[in-house]
């Protein structure tokens, strides 16, 4: 095929989408009309544009001494099989600290 031809209809077939886009583009700018000056850089309802308020969030932790002795303590851990073998790998590992 020739090169012009070949580019010809390249830019013809581009046309046909242009055309298809812009005749979108019109319709929808179209609908828009009648409105207030200044409208169009914010075409939301007022609305949409207000901060939605939701559940707090970070605030899950709130410590407690005898919460956390009677959940991660040297009793607690002597107690069970789990909080010995706990304490071994703890002395295993050199811990400083075996417990709460």
């Amino acid at each position: 095929m020739h090169p012009t031809l070949s580019s010809f209809s390249r830019l013809h077939g581009l046309s046909g989408l242009s055309r298809f886009f812009s005749s979108w583009f019109v319709s929808s700018s179209a609908a828009r009309l009648p409105q207030a000056e200044g409208s169009e850089v914010c075409p939301l309802p007022p609305w949409q544009h207000q901060q939605v308020r939701t559940r707090k969030r970070g605030t899950e932790y709130q410590p407690k001494n005898i919460k956390r002795k009677r959940t991660h303590g040297w009793i607690k851990r002597l107690s069970s099989q789990g909080g010995i073998e706990v304490i071994l790998r703890r002395m295993l590992k050199g811990r400083k600290s075996l417990s709460h």
